[in-house]
């Protein structure tokens, strides 16, 4: 015959609120290490340029001088800003030429006189796509884009065209 007493009941029941509460403390750090190692929602910038160049999601307005310290600085001889982005010829000498803004706000550009382009800043809604064309630079390309507006209606539509920025570079090849 088992005798059980008031001492050790209450030390049984101790012995599971701690066991409880072990297990309670297990979950909850299985789900914060889940969860962190998840990390944030990754970035939308959507598919390649026309040349195959990547574009590169960067929060917020970002310009040439103002990029992440996580993106190597950009070394540009001038700088073009496009805004409000029409098509046309920008820049001192008109150097930049912007055409065919598709209706999914899309564009192309074109690099005249001695420069080409190593990097392509195009804002639309919250955040910005950078083109890194470096080291060599190109003188144009097709179908570049903000990011990708994953709440709009048809899904993954581009985010319309803010601002552009081109970072140009004196291109000897054109000397």
């Amino acid at each position: 015959m088992r005798v059980t007493t008031r001492a050790s009941r209450a030390t049984t029941g101790k012995r599971r609120a701690a066991l409880g509460a072990k297990v309670v403390g297990l979950g909850l750090t299985t789900a914060l290490a889940v969860t962190f190692a998840a990390g944030p929602a990754s970035a939308q910038p959507g598919p390649p340029s026309d040349s195959g160049e990547q574009p590169v999601e960067v929060a917020g307005n970002p310009t040439f001088t103002t990029l992440p310290t996580t993106i190597t600085p950009f070394d540009c001889d001038r700088t073009v800003k496009v805004e409000p982005v029409t098509a046309g010829s920008f820049g001192d000498d008109d150097e930049v030429t912007i055409s065919n803004i598709g209706t999914d706000n899309t564009f192309d550009f074109e690099i005249s006189d001695d420069f080409a382009a190593i990097g392509v800043i195009v804002k639309g809604g919250p955040n910005a796509n950078l083109y890194d064309y470096r080291p060599t630079g190109i003188q144009a390309d097709q179908d570049l884009h903000a990011p990708l507006n994953t709440s709009s209606a048809p899904p993954d539509d581009f985010y319309g065209l803010s601002h552009i920025d081109f970072c140009l570079v004196e291109d000897g090849a054109n000397t």
